[in-house]
């Protein structure tokens, strides 16, 4: 099946791109949604620009969107934009884990575009699926926004042991341990596709939470062959410089 998956450089998009990609199915097209509102209901906004370099490494044809980030505009927004785009799918794959507002709103992208939206992190156990994703990857936090979480989390690499001290705060605070709800948010540095450099700068706010930015990032692997690359090019919708 063709598919495009929903792309922001974390570890639930790329953790679903994997599956997707062990499934069989033929992933034409990144997509990556850029908010201008870094308050988006629907999408990922920390540090996503740099999803693009994960698009040049995997060597897979990228599009950006650039949406208003205004609640249900949005939506039909990423609408818009993909019936105008240029690759054909039949499916659009997405890293939902628990968010039944993001699912029922890219169901009804699936809707719309009539094609089918495969989730395939849906119902996961969330302290499971984290202890899956950190044998499979390595992220760096990039925000840290819920109670439990501080300064010293920003731009460290979830190793096991970070993942544990994750599931342990977030059965005391209460938020998601995978961090869907916007507690906490990542960047993919290595996987089985590629590998990459970064370097970057900590903020931390006295309201108790902050951001890692990655100021600068390098290509160190490129995706092996065995999964086959449908493409290689990036195309900006809506005004997104390339890297």
């Amino acid at each position: 099946m063709r598919v495009v998956v929903l792309y922001s450089g974390g570890k639930d998009s790329h953790y679903a791109l994997i599956k997707t990609l062990e499934s069989g199915h033929q992933v034409v097209c990144l997509i990556t949604v850029v908010s201008r509102n870094v308050e988006s209901y629907m999408f990922h906004t920390s540090n996503i620009r740099w999803s693009l370099l994960h698009g040049e490494a995997l060597g897979i044809h990228q599009m950006t969107i650039e949406v208003s980030g205004e609640k249900e505009l949005e939506v039909a927004e990423v609408i818009t934009a993909l019936k105008r785009g240029d690759c054909e799918f039949d499916a659009i794959v997405s890293g939902t884990v628990a968010s039944m507002y993001q699912k029922k709103r890219i169901d009804q992208i699936a809707g719309e575009l009539g094609v089918t939206h495969i989730a395939p992190l849906w119902s996961y156990n969330q302290e499971k699926l984290l202890r899956e994703e950190v044998r499979q990857m390595k992220f760096v936090i990039t925000a840290a926004m819920a109670m439990g979480l501080g300064a010293r989390h920003l731009g460290i690499v979830v190793t096991p042991e970070v993942a544990e001290e994750l599931i342990s705060l977030s059965r005391k605070y209460g938020f998601s341990p995978v961090g869907e709800g916007g507690e906490f948010e990542t960047y993919v540095v290595e996987s089985p596709l590629f590998a990459i450099e970064i370097s970057g700068e900590s903020r931390w706010h006295t309201a108790g939470w902050g951001y890692y930015e990655i100021r600068d990032a390098k290509i160190l692997k490129r995706r092996a062959e065995r999964y086959p690359s449908p493409g290689s090019s990036v195309r900006q919708s809506g005004g997104l410089q390339k890297l």
